[in-house]
């Protein structure tokens, strides 16, 4: 595998999962659900994260590695890549499939990802650009002018599970209390600009 097992094997099943709906995607949207997946990934595992690099670069971010293990899935072909659309193939699908019915090592993966990416999926990828450039990690990097950003660090896990703490009511599952954040974004960002 590609430079960093744990992120070639989380990419794997995030394709996998996203073509269960639809199997050509922009790479750019794809890029933030991987990266807000790191960002939240501490508020849903208590276990920390995987060792990952994002660098902030001239407001956006690069994950590392994340180019090669595209090209690799190309090269293999699992993915199409085409202007700026990725084109998840018959193999790609067919292979990760057995491993999750098998209760393989990835049947772990998708049982944290295919949730998130349920949950994302439910939103336009406008909106999702709009929950990325709003994510408090990368706003205090861009403002900060870090150039590096670590999950273990996410201002939004910290955000998240300070929320969690406040709620009584124990009906309310980690992912709801993401969807209420990413609402309020929402929210706040449409009615803000309606009224410009």
């Amino acid at each position: 595998m590609v430079g960093n097992p744990k992120l070639t094997e989380k990419m794997l099943v995030f394709l996998y999962c996203l073509s269960q709906v639809n199997s050509k995607f922009n790479i750019n949207t794809f890029r933030r659900y991987i990266y807000l997946y790191y960002m939240t990934k501490a508020f849903f595992d208590n276990n920390g994260t995987d060792d990952v690099v994002i660098a902030v670069e001239k407001g956006n971010v690069k994950i590392l590695n994340f180019d090669d293990v595209l090209n690799n899935f190309q090269l293999i072909d699992y993915i199409e890549i085409k202007d700026n659309e990725i084109v998840v193939k018959q193999n790609l699908k067919n292979y990760v499939e057995t491993l999750v019915s098998n209760e393989a090592m990835l049947s772990r993966i998708y049982k944290q990802v295919n949730p998130f990416v349920n949950l994302l999926k439910s939103y336009d990828d406008q909106y999702i650009f709009t929950i990325f450039f709003s994510e408090p990690t990368f706003t205090r990097a861009t403002q900060g002018a870090e150039t590096e950003i670590s999950p273990l660090k996410s201002q939004l896990s910290k955000l998240l599970i300070e929320f969690k703490k406040k709620i009584t009511n124990d009906k309310i599952d980690d992912y709801d209390i993401l969807s209420h954040w990413m609402d309020f974004i929402l929210k706040n960002y449409y009615e803000t600009e309606g009224e410009n």
